[in-house]
């Protein structure tokens, strides 16, 4: 029987980790991506068979072909890469330091490339494969969709990575793999605590009379988020049935965030999101 191989990037916490546990259920060898050996030693006691740490930071590609030579070694094939890991830098894009916005592309935009260049090989890439085509899956967000102010750097990756997805799609789809997009609104993940007090860096500038309400909507939108273990079940979706969307959207008010991102006209869009922001101090723009 051939074992089902997957590679998952950040599984110490939310959405990595919600698919390590549902990918580790249902009986997939999961070669999943930490920074500290400390998460991979409490991960390894929780999942004691099928499970690999590989011990990395995604900047770090010496480390990645380092901890990558363990799939190599053990598989001549993968059945999914999952590229989960990214940060969020937040603040306005005129104050952002060079240093940050730079982390911010290498996490989350350029490190996707490299991984899934590394992988490429035991996922199909090439016309004498002889396993079924494996998949990417790629953790986008609605920020890849709708830009919203002081999210910026982030959104711009986000937006990158969608592009970055709808490349290697069409490049990839002579070798029969699917590459798959998902985008996630607000989910309740520790990368909302990650983001509280981190304006203080700007109050001196003049977007601090916005920015200081930062804490208090994110604080509200944690509370109206969707769980995690949504984005993980459609991710399994996306690796197990025949023919998966080429993206999907979770969000709590889907339609809403539809209309406002691809149906009005960006003055209402922008109206909108400025008054979200000036007023009605309880949840992101969207």
């Amino acid at each position: 029987m051939i074992r089902n191989n997957i590679v998952i990037t950040g599984v110490s916490t939310g959405i990595g980790r919600a698919s390590l546990d549902l990918f580790h259920k249902n009986g997939y060898h999961i070669y999943g991506s930490v920074r500290k050996k400390s998460d991979a030693d409490r991960l390894t006691k929780i999942y004691s068979d099928r499970f690999t740490p590989l011990i990395f930071d995604v900047q770090n590609h010496v480390d990645v072909l380092k901890a990558s030579k363990i799939v190599f070694d053990e598989c001549d094939h993968l059945t999914a890469l999952i590229n989960n890991a990214g940060i969020v830098v937040p603040g306005p894009l005129q104050h952002v330091s060079e240093e940050n916005f730079e982390e911010q592309l290498d996490v989350n935009v350029k490190s996707m490339r490299r991984i899934t260049n590394l992988f490429l090989p035991l996922l199909g890439a090439h016309l004498d494969y002889k396993y079924n085509p494996g998949r990417i899956i790629n953790i986008s967000s609605i920020s890849g969709l709708f830009s919203s102010p002081f999210n910026g750097s982030y959104s711009i990756s986000k937006h990158a990575v969608e592009s970055m997805t709808d490349v290697y799609r069409r490049e990839l789809r002579q070798f029969g793999i699917k590459v798959i997009s998902i985008e996630p609104g607000p989910i309740k993940t520790k990368i909302w605590q990650k983001n509280l007090n981190k304006m203080g860096a700007y109050e001196k500038t003049d977007y601090f009379n916005i920015l200081q309400k930062a804490d208090k909507i994110i604080l509200n939108t944690e509370k109206n988020a969707l769980p995690v273990e949504r984005v993980s079940k459609v991710i399994f979706k996306c690796v197990t049935m025949k023919s998966p969307k080429t993206r999907y959207i979770i969000h709590k008010n889907r339609f809403i965030f539809k209309l406002l991102a691809f149906y009005l006209p960006d003055f209402i869009a922008d109206w909108l999101v400025h008054n979200s922001l000036t007023k009605a101090n309880k949840h992101r723009p969207i």
